[in-house]
């Protein structure tokens, strides 16, 4: 089961993966309510799809989990310009030691909650962004939208990348869910069908 919560200045989609008592988030974000998550659930682990601000914020509430995250990306969770922290004038609330950060490439399985999820890099947003495959899900992060795609202004974004990147995901099974970073739930499908970017890359 997976459950959507909608949170913070930038109404970022946090995901909850749920299996029976037990959760994986996915993108704890910037106003989460990790106390009420906390009493109805064990957590078990967080999955970044990329370090920008309200994407990451949540992870102050969850000090000792594993949290699995970019080798490109790590850094960025502690660099204000990089994670956009700077442009809110918000404090990075997290220090490195208060978690156990696993990095993670293209290609890798991660054993979670009795499932496997596949890593996908999709670099363009910032250079580290991916997305997680968990059954016929994917969480795509700020990668694609319905309709649309993220930015590629910010720091270490390139459209380049971005284009490689939607090529890639294009080439998925079209019955595949997209479960975005913001906005509404999509499908390879519709995105081939639909989605000028897709449709170009």
């Amino acid at each position: 089961m997976v459950k959507k919560i909608v949170n913070g200045l930038f109404y970022v989609n946090t995901y909850l993966i749920i299996k029976g008592n037990d959760c994986v988030i996915v993108d704890p974000g910037m106003d989460l309510d990790s106390e009420d998550i906390k009493s109805k659930y064990q957590v078990k682990a967080i999955l970044i799809t990329h370090a920008h601000i309200d994407h990451i914020m949540g992870l102050k509430d969850f000090n000792g989990l594993d949290v699995y995250i970019s080798g490109q990306d790590l850094p960025k969770l502690f660099m204000r310009d990089l994670s956009l922290y700077q442009m809110t004038g918000a404090p990075i609330p997290y220090k490195k030691e208060d978690f156990n950060f696993i990095t993670i490439k293209d290609g890798d399985t991660i054993n979670l909650l009795d499932t496997t999820i596949k890593v996908i890099a999709t670099p363009g947003h910032t250079d580290g962004s991916v997305c997680y495959l968990y059954k016929d899900i994917l969480f795509s992060g700020d990668t694609l939208f319905y309709h649309s795609i993220g930015r590629t202004d910010f720091p270490s974004g390139s459209m380049v990348q971005m284009r490689q990147s939607l090529a890639k995901l294009a080439n998925l099974p079209t019955e595949i869910k997209v479960y975005p970073g913001h906005d509404e739930a999509t499908s390879i499908k519709e995105e081939k069908q639909c989605n000028p970017y897709l449709k170009k890359s």
